[in-house]
């Protein structure tokens, strides 16, 4: 193979003789995968310069120290007699040494897979004001359970004629919106006021261990029972206790709308009455509540409406690829559309933005990025000189375009990857701890299953470092208002599928295609589409290249949730492989080296048939000795 090389030194190009290259017969170049991904690297030796090329790279650095500067491109000659080049990159002048014949100089990979490689963990922080879409997201929120909880004395002593002064009921609490009741302290037995009823009704529980006991004091005498009464707003229970017993009373119910409005009394009472005192005068009674199990009043409703700030995903993107280059232009980015319309439909948010907090910032890195692509989409980078594309995993193994050497290959050898076997699969996002009883409906946490397979005691981990959990954006939207507070939250990023109503000029959540059941509220329920089952179809080439069925273990949150009719404990099958677990490698005389790594490559040996896609393949440029070859096993079938 003929090869020419090139040295530019400022601004001037020249072209050296193999002469001035040393060591010109060990010079390679090889192309890499990054995994099961889409990056792939060119790597060059170590250059060993003699001649002119010694005294231009000496005078160099001699001149200019450590702000020397060079490059050199290598092209190789084709069958048309033209030359097209193989690759170029910068000297790294850090790694000079010289003696008094030879500069020797190592390259520097300088491609965008390498800026990628070295800053793709920096964490960057960018201002949602400079990001952000012109419309925002109207987040209309979910159906909240609200519970005003009461609580009472735990003993009434009642003598004839008295009532239960000392039977205090009183609420202690509440959650998520001020409630539609009040407690009235100024009337007997009263527990609450009812103001208004929203449209799914107030849910009453009341469900206490009561006892009726004689005090045993002399010259009294106990009755022989009582009635406990819930009554008010078109309802009435009555439970009897008699004396010397413990019972259980649980008085449910719903006050509706219509027996609200029909209702003259808006007052819900606990009455303690028709005692059975005996004979005589000298009567009374002890009452204990020995244990309360539940007393509420409990309803559903939604907050109102709020605009937030919202970003696209490819913005975020091309930011970040800038800051890694240094804050300079020249890498751009694509995210591939019309493959996943969850992703298209996808918009990202800062936590910040959800409270409501002026100067808003979003904090992320490319990692995280990358991780989020992968696990909920299964889309992975490729770099194309200066575009980095994310595109769909199966996008990446091509399986109309073959490159078929026979079996004019030597020095096989087949071998299983442990490192691609696993025994288990978690899936989903981080679990977070919140302060509400809603919080127990979520399901956007992480979810484990097993694969069937023992060999290993590897983990996938497909976790998503973004979060989807619709109950986390909607307590933090209820903190709009606390500027000055911190939040453990504030430096997530959330995403949320969102559809662009044109008319509106707004972004509204999406509740539609995906049926839901087994939580609180499938009608105002969103992010359904981002459930852990969707990110296993997501990436169900890459795990079915180790398991063909995955068992449910556990669950971090709601694991009663059904989604189109598939639950989150069910088995699930995987139909689809991209590779199998299996390596091989050979040497071959076939000059004609596939730029495209997601060719498949087909080869013959012993009677097999083998197909797959390149992992590596390497060459040396000029003393030709065959070319190298590792390949990703898709398929081995008997000739």
């Amino acid at each position: 193979m003929l090869c020419k090389y090139i040295l530019d030194i400022g601004n001037v190009s020249y072209e050296l003789s193999n002469s001035c290259i040393k060591n010109w017969d060990e010079i390679k170049f090889s192309y890499k995968r990054t995994g099961l991904e889409g990056i792939t690297r060119t790597f060059t030796s170590k250059f060993q310069f003699v001649g002119e090329a010694y005294d231009l790279l000496l005078y160099e650095y001699l001149t200019k120290y450590l702000a020397s500067s060079a490059n050199i491109t290598v092209y190789i000659i084709t069958n048309t007699h033209a030359y097209k080049e193989l690759f170029s990159c910068r000297l790294d002048f850090g790694s000079l040494i010289y003696d008094e014949t030879t500069v020797f100089i190592n390259s520097i990979d300088d491609s965008v897979a390498d800026i990628i490689k070295a800053n793709k963990g920096t964490e960057y922080e960018y201002s949602v004001d400079i990001l952000k879409e012109d419309a925002t997201l109207n987040y209309d929120g979910i159906n909240m359970r609200s519970i005003y909880k009461f609580t009472m004395g735990d003993y009434v002593r009642l003598y004839p004629g008295s009532y239960a002064t000392n039977m205090y009921i009183y609420s202690y609490s509440n959650e998520i919106i001020k409630p539609y009741l009040e407690p009235d302290t100024g009337e007997i037995y009263v527990v609450a006021i009812v103001e208004g009823v929203p449209q799914g009704g107030l849910d009453v529980i009341f469900d206490v261990d009561i006892s009726l006991v004689d005090p045993g004091i002399s010259g009294w005498r106990c009755a022989d029972y009582f009635h406990i009464t819930m009554h008010g707003l078109g309802h009435d229970y009555t439970q009897r206790i008699n004396k010397g017993e413990t019972q259980r009373v649980r008085f449910e119910f719903t006050i509706t709308k219509d027996n609200f409005d029909s209702s003259g009394d808006k007052k819900l009472y606990l009455n303690l009455k028709d005692f059975g005192w005996g004979d005589g005068n000298r009567i009374l009674a002890d009452i204990y509540i020995n244990k309360i199990y539940d007393f509420t009043i409990s309803y559903r409703d939604r907050r109102a409406n709020v605009l937030i700030d919202v970003v696209k995903p490819v913005t975020l993107l091309n930011c970040l690829l800038k800051s890694m280059n240094g804050g300079n232009d020249g890498i751009t980015c694509e995210i591939a559309s019309g493959v996943d319309e969850r992703l298209d439909n996808c918009v990202l948010i800062a936590a910040e933005s959800i409270r409501g907090i002026i100067g808003a910032k979003i904090y992320t890195s490319y990692k995280k990025f990358m991780d989020w692509m992968e696990a909920v989409f299964g889309f992975v980078p490729v770099v194309d000189g200066s575009i980095v594309r994310f595109i769909h995993r199966k996008m990446l193994f091509e399986e109309k375009k073959v490159k078929d050497i026979g079996n004019d290959v030597s020095d096989f050898e087949y071998k299983i990857d442990e490192s691609r076997i696993y025994s288990r699969i978690r899936v989903g996002y981080d679990k977070q701890d919140y302060e509400s009883i809603n919080g127990r409906d979520e399901f956007r946490f992480t979810t484990e299953y097993t694969t069937g397979v023992t060999i290993t005691e590897n983990a996938l981990e497909l976790i998503s470092p973004y979060r989807a959990d619709a109950y986390g954006i909607e307590f933090l939207s209820q903190k709009r208002g606390e500027n000055t507070t911190d939040n453990d939250s504030d430096n997530d990023v959330f995403f949320v599928g969102a559809s662009f109503h044109t008319e509106k000029k707004l972004y509204e959540l999406i509740r539609t295609g995906w049926e839901i059941g087994g939580i609180l509220s499938p009608n105002t329920m969103f992010n359904t589409m981002y459930w852990q089952g969707e990110m296993i179809n997501a990436n169900a080439g890459y795990i079915g290249m180790f398991a063909d069925k995955l068992h449910y273990s556990s669950s971090d949150g709601n694991s009663d949730v059904v989604v189109n009719g598939v639950g989150m404990t069910d088995d699930i099958l995987v139909e689809d492989q991209i590779v199998t677990c299996g390596d091989i490698s050979f040497k071959t005389f076939d000059e004609d080296v596939p730029r495209n790594v997601g060719e498949l490559v087909k080869i013959e040996n012993a009677g097999l048939v083998y197909e797959g896609y390149i992992k590596e393949v390497s060459r040396v440029i000029e003393r030709f000795a065959g070319v190298k070859y590792d390949l990703f096993v898709r398929s081995i079938i008997k000739v």
